[in-house]
């Protein structure tokens, strides 16, 4: 009987080393890029709609829906929107640029200042998995930044003088007086010349 419970015990040992393990999924590190819209002076009462465009180097990964290496997203008025998030599968270092299209609006200096962004994907060092870095650079000033930013600035319309304004009547009088009396002295010493 003992023999018979050892060896039942000895075959179900044996059975769960013959059995697979559990698999472990290793989720792909993702990405995703945050811009914010700004929109500054005197900014039209009726949002103005914004493109951002992410544009990657040959073989980056993409957000779903890209096309040639490009997405396009709107923003609607001023706001803070993301990118869709990118997932990564194998070590590299990637590159994108994120610009902004001009808009319409001839009151508007729109930025066109140009984001360079390095993603870095390495493996992890204390478990097995990616792990992703972002590095954001300002191509005009070639300064690291913590965020996309774009500022747009509306311009306020030229002052136009109302019809019938007066001034300073006040001044005005006062200098009409002195030429008056300046006259009246360059008069009466012409007279009595």
């Amino acid at each position: 009987m003992k023999k018979r419970i050892c060896s039942r015990i000895l075959a179900a040992l044996l059975l769960l080393c013959l059995l697979p393990l559990g698999q472990t999924v290793l989720a792909e590190p993702e990405a995703s890029f945050s811009v914010d819209v700004q929109a500054q002076g005197n900014v039209p009462a009726k949002p103005e709609t914004y493109t951002l465009v992410l544009t990657g180097d040959e073989g980056a990964p993409m957000p779903e829906g890209s096309r040639d290496g490009q997405y396009t997203m709107k923003v609607e008025g001023p706001q803070v929107a993301d990118f869709p998030a990118i997932a990564y599968q194998s070590v590299g270092i990637y590159h994108y640029v994120i610009t902004q299209k001009p808009g319409t609006n001839s009151s508007c200096t729109y930025d066109d200042t140009r984001y360079e962004i390095t993603v870095t994907v390495t493996n992890q060092k204390s478990e097995p998995g990616l792990e992703v870095t972002i590095a954001i650079r300002n191509s005009q000033t070639q300064e690291k930044v913590e965020q996309v930013e774009f500022r747009n600035a509306y311009a306020y319309p030229p002052e136009i003088p109302q019809t019938g304004e007066s001034g300073n009547l006040p001044l005005m009088l006062g200098l009409w007086v002195l030429s008056l009396l300046a006259m009246g002295l360059l008069w009466k010493q012409r007279k009595t010349a």
